[in-house]
């Protein structure tokens, strides 16, 4: 890819050039230039490799949850014309994603790298990414539409989604029948009990705001049809102000204002400790959540239980993501057609799955993944309630039009400082919104790409 003694006039040029193929939807990358951009199909590709290993398809899988080993042993075991070699990375926000930008910039990178959902568009401007929608058209019916259309941009397949994060309402059974309360079925409600158990208890709060945690704030503006970015043209749109985001942040700010939920920092011990003693009565979450309770609370087992999240319409059956991953394909794989054959299987072989759900504690994309046996064990923690079945139908409920943007890594940090704060009281939940609206934008400007408010 780029050689670093290229001038910083021609990156911008390469990426907008980039951006402006993926936009419009049209062919694979290939502003960078690299051999996978030949004009081959997955079949000429994969045969090539074949050719080039004696007739076995080598590929490089990078990345940094345990389990995925198990999986590749386990392909590797009953597929003899492909071998697939796992090498552990750091994970990526700790080093696993510069150095899988880094081979793919000095031509060696992996064929397959674990990727999650919102960075996905982040290695797409940096041309990283392969578009492997002839190989993966066949098996797009196996994944619900919500986790396949996070592992493409503007209509292009870049990998096979592994996971996704179903939201539900966990609560506190005891506090609940305290105050004679059963899980909201609307926001509405939600915010009526809230107000009751703070008047009753101020002590307690209702629920816990999780402000700085930015994909909990996306997960809740995801429900109410929110999209914060969207690709039109050669120019991303950014829009963390939209109806959908404003409802969300309107409905939050007033819980906060009324002091009925807590805002501590979230994924702490402090935390941790007040779900386990029941000063926090209930949070709206994802699926993953579920392991983090039962180890980090366990003197509260059979205290939690798991609802459906709340609604903003009576009736209505919409929910949020939070969470998440898939198998991207990286830009100068030449086995392409192998490559999307192993990520889908390592996605939906019910073997492999069990595997992922036990040692990894995933939800399946793939549809069939709800139907394990490992998915509809009762869990003792949350009173031998079938857990899974509730997430089975979240999982179902996501809107689909949800994007992610080219600079997450700069969202993040942004999202969590000023929405943290505000949410502490130190400022507007709108505000913050705001403001990183404006450094999200400028930071894709700065990528030398357009963008603007939208």
């Amino acid at each position: 890819m780029w050689a670093s003694t290229r001038p910083r006039r021609g990156r911008q040029t390469a990426r907008r050039a980039a951006v402006a193929v993926t936009l419009a939807a049209l062919t694979a990358l290939t502003a960078c230039g690299s051999d996978s951009g030949d004009k081959k199909d997955g079949a000429d590709q994969a045969a090539q490799g074949d050719k080039a290993s004696g007739g076995t398809a080598q590929l490089d899988f990078w990345g940094w949850n345990p389990a995925y080993e198990k999986a590749v042993s386990a392909f590797n075991a009953s597929h003899p014309d492909i071998k697939v070699s796992y090498n552990k990375v750091e994970p990526g926000s700790k080093g696993g994603y510069a150095k899988m930008l880094a081979a793919v910039k000095a031509n060696n990178a992996p064929c397959l790298a674990q990727m999650g959902y919102e960075t996905l568009p982040s290695f797409l401007v940096e041309g990283a990414l392969q578009d492997v929608d002839k190989e993966a058209a066949a098996i797009k019916a196996k994944y619900s539409a919500g986790a396949w259309s996070q592992m493409g941009v503007a209509g292009k397949t870049y990998g096979i989604p592994v996971d996704t994060g179903p939201v539900a309402m966990f609560y506190r059974t005891d506090v609940f029948a305290k105050h004679n309360l059963t899980p909201p079925k609307t926001w509405d409600e939600f915010a009526r009990q809230a107000d009751t158990v703070h008047t009753a208890d101020p002590s307690v709060a209702y629920s816990a705001f999780g402000g700085n945690d930015p994909w909990w704030y996306a997960g809740m503006a995801w429900q109410n049809g929110g999209s914060w970015f969207k690709p039109e043209g050669e120019t991303w749109k950014v829009s963390m102000t939209e109806p959908g985001t404003q409802k969300v942040t309107q409905y939050w700010q007033q819980l906060l204002d009324k002091k009925a939920v807590s805002s501590d920092p979230t994924f702490t011990p402090d935390w941790y400790k007040r779900f386990g003693d029941g000063s926090v009565a209930s949070y709206v979450g994802p699926v993953w959540f579920t392991a983090l309770l039962e180890e980090n609370a366990k003197d509260a087992a059979g205290k939690w239980a798991v609802a459906p999240m709340p609604q903003w319409d009576a009736g209505g059956k919409t929910t949020g993501n939070i969470g998440g991953s898939g198998t991207a394909v990286l830009k100068g794989c030449k086995n392409t057609k192998a490559a999307v054959a192993f990520a889908d299987w390592m996605s939906s072989d019910p073997a492999s799955l069990t595997t992922l759900v036990k040692d990894a504690g995933i939800y399946p994309a793939a549809t069939a993944g709800a139907t394990l046996d490992a998915m509809q064990q009762p869990s003792a923690y949350f009173g031998n309630a079938k857990i899974y079945d509730i997430f089975k139908d979240s999982a179902a409920q996501a809107p689909t039009g949800w994007q992610w943007g080219p600079t997450m890594t700069q969202v993040s940090a942004d999202l969590t400082d000023r929405v943290g704060k505000a949410g502490a009281g130190n400022g507007r939940l709108a505000d913050a919104l705001t403001g990183v609206q404006g450094t999200t934008i400028k930071a894709i400007q700065d990528k030398g790409l357009k963008a603007a408010a939208g």
